[in-house]
């Protein structure tokens, strides 16, 4: 990508000491940068997250396992269930996104009325991920909106685990 230049002075455009970087530029570029390995990653684990979805499976017992693994079931994921006996907001996620996997949606909403808005949200990465690396080509965009959705995702987890404790 050219760098930005910034012309000092219109009589001087023709000598090359005339010519200096902007410190925009470079705080541009570190930004494109940043968003460019963003994007990738998160395109990267939100494909990933569809791909256990569908490969993993729900056992009998209630855990997640699969038959390509040498384990018949994964360990318990929760830290707070593990360490204090108390579910998290986050609690059956996992579960939940395996059974959305498999298509079994009756399931999913038993094991986490919002897994499938979550699950929803790990798919529409995919399409704004690939436009926002395509975008990022042509600018560096500026967006509120993806912080004002991820803040909406994590207070409906909170507010269904509140729910959850009450009822």
């Amino acid at each position: 990508m050219a760098s930005v230049t910034t012309i000092i002075d219109a009589d001087d455009a023709a000598s090359p000491s005339a010519i200096v970087e902007s410190p925009d530029a470079d705080r541009l570029e570190r930004r494109r940068r940043e968003l460019l390995d963003r994007h990738w990653t998160m395109l990267a684990v939100s494909l990933l997250v569809i791909m256990l979805s569908m490969t993993l499976r729900l056992n009998p017992s209630g855990s997640v396992g699969a038959s390509w693994l040498p384990v018949s079931s994964l360990p318990p994921l929760c830290g707070s269930r593990a360490l204090f006996g108390v579910e998290c907001p986050g609690c059956g996620l996992t579960r939940s996104f395996v059974a959305l996997g498999h298509g079994n949606w009756r399931e999913s909403l038993r094991l986490h009325r919002v897994g499938w808005l979550l699950a929803a949200a790990v798919v529409l990465q995919i399409p704004y991920r690939m436009y926002s690396l395509w975008e990022l080509n042509r600018r560096v965009p500026d967006r509120a909106w993806p912080a004002w959705c991820g803040n909406f995702l994590i207070a409906a987890m909170i507010a269904n685990w509140v729910v959850k404790m009450l009822f």
